[in-house]
Parts: structure tokens; C-alpha cells; sequence
């Protein structure tokens, strides 16, 4: 084949912004980049068990292990939690996986864009496929936690209610809610090293400030801020559904899910904008 049949295409930043910043463009890209996200999900999946012996078992493993050591610390008196109203290993480990899964989905979409660097400065494809991949990855990384959470507690003697089939859906909006201010974030963890710094102090901070190992405190300045903490409310009406408890009110919850679609959407146009800068700078 000839040299001057071949298509070439070369990364520029983009003079024309509208284009960038279509509807119909955006969408179009988006549906094109389905099949290629699924592609790269499958891949690093792949990848991921080849290189590793544990292999599934690191997906797994954190949220438990921050777990048994909560339950290690109450059972020892070196912590004393109030009485949750269910089994306190029970109250922890799902309060653990839907906080981990909450920062995960936070902190994927960045990572991905980041592992995809090499490919993004050298072929032409719809960067949304990078976080369809996120996506996928986010997904799959819960299922293997929620199907370990139903095993232990089972084993552990609980009983589960109807009111399990809701958690899923409840742990969705958890991670739309972390996914969202993830691609927001995306332009400023590439371009700004600071950023994911200071995301992974503020998240360490949340954990302990949100009643996620411990019930909602009945006063104080720690009640005050969770009554506005939206972390509190994604995490505590999911667990309620999973221990078949009593749900606290469900309003900020569907807030919860709007926030998480405007956000998604302006991030969305925001990584559209700004991929030409980052493709110039991670090609750098």
C-alpha cells in the first residue's frame, strides 16, 4: 500500500469550540465510544487477574478488612459505639463497602483518563470511551463487593428482607453522585497533581466525619453538619435497606441523584474542552 493511501490523523487543540461542545456532537460520541469502552473494560479486567495471583480478592478485601479492624476495636472496648439497632459487623461492613465504593467511583474517572494516556497523544477515538471504562470498572468493582457482603451475612446468621433489592439501586446513586464530581475533576487531578492530594485528605476526612462506622450521633455539632452531609444520606437510606430498617427521609436522596446528573453533564463538557490541553500535555 502506497504511503499516500494511508489516513493520518493528528491530535491539535481544537480552534473550533462549538463543535467541541455540541449536544448532538457529544451524544453521537458517546454512542460511538460504547463498543471501544467495553473493549478497554474487558482488557484491564483481563490484565488484572492475569497479573495477579489474588486476583479478585483485592477488589474485595479493603472495605472488609477496615471493617473486621472497627469491630476488632468495639469488641476490644478500645472504641464504644452506641447500639445501631443491627448486628454492629453487619452496620460496618456495609456502611464500609458503600463508602469505598462512593471514593472509587470518585477517583476513577481521572485514573482512567490517566492509564490511557499513552494512547490518547497517538490515535484518534472518542475520549468518552475512558470513561465508559471507568464505568464499567466502577460497576464491576461493586458487584464483587455486594455479592461478598451477602455471603457474610449470611453466614453470620441475618437475616435479609425484600428490601435488599433496593440497596443496589441505592449504591448507584452513590456512585453517579462520586463518578459526577470525578469527570468534573478530571482536567484539574491531570493538569494539577495538587488536586488529587488534597481529594485524598478531604475523602479520609469525610469517612470519619459521616456516620459510616458509627450511628448518626442524636445532637450536637457532628448531627448538624451530617443533617447537610448528602454522603450521609447515600450511604445510611442504602444500609437501610439492606438491614430492612427503618429509612430516614428519602427527599435528599432523589436531590442526591439531580445534583449528580447536572454535575455529571457540565463535567462532561468540561472534559470535551479541555481534552485537547490534556492530550498537548500528557503527550508532552
Amino acid at each position: 500500500m502506497e504511503t499516500s493511501q494511508l489516513k493520518v490523523f493528528v491530535n491539535q487543540p481544537s480552534k473550533n469550540s462549538k463543535k467541541e461542545i455540541s449536544l448532538l456532537q457529544m451524544f453521537s460520541d458517546l454512542l460511538e465510544a460504547r463498543f471501544l469502552g467495553k473493549q478497554m473494560f474487558l482488557r484491564d479486567t483481563k490484565a488484572m487477574f492475569r497479573q495477579s495471583v489474588l486476583g479478585i480478592i483485592w477488589a474485595i478485601f479493603p472495605p472488609f478488612l477496615s471493617a473486621g479492624l472497627w469491630v476488632f476495636l468495639n469488641s476490644s472496648g478500645a472504641v464504644n459505639i452506641t447500639d445501631s439497632g443491627v448486628p454492629y459487623p453487619i452496620f460496618v461492613m456495609c456502611g464500609t463497602v458503600l463508602f469505598t465504593t462512593f471514593t472509587h467511583a470518585l477517583n476513577m474517572p481521572a485514573d482512567a483518563v490517566m492509564a490511557g494516556k499513552s494512547i490518547m497523544s497517538k490515535l484518534n477515538f472518542p475520549r468518552e470511551a475512558l470513561l465508559i471504562n471507568a464505568f464499567y470498572k466502577v460497576l464491576f468493582d461493586f458487584g464483587l463487593k455486594f455479592m461478598a457482603l451477602v455471603l457474610i451475612t449470611l453466614v453470620l446468621g441475618f437475616s435479609l428482607g425484600w428490601t435488599i433489592l433496593l440497596f443496589p439501586l441505592g449504591a448507584l446513586v452513590a456512585i453517579l453522585f462520586g463518578f459526577s464530581f470525578g469527570v468534573f475533576l478530571i482536567p484539574f487531578k491531570m493538569l494539577y497533581g495538587d488536586f488529587k492530594r488534597m481529594l485524598a485528605i478531604v475523602t479520609q476526612v469525610l469517612m470519619y466525619a459521616t456516620p459510616i462506622v458509627y450511628p448518626m450521633p442524636e445532637s450536637g455539632i457532628s448531627r448538624l453538619f451530617n443533617t447537610y452531609n448528602p454522603i450521609y444520606y447515600m450511604t445510611a437510606i442504602p444500609r437501610s435497606w439492606f438491614t430492612n430498617e427503618e429509612v430516614p427521609t428519602i427527599w435528599p436522596f432523589w436531590v442526591i441523584l439531580g445534583v449528580s446528573i447536572i454535575v455529571m453533564f457540565f463535567g462532561w463538557v468540561l472534559y470535551r474542552i479541555t481534552m485537547p490541553i490534556i492530550v498537548e500535555r500528557v503527550g508532552a
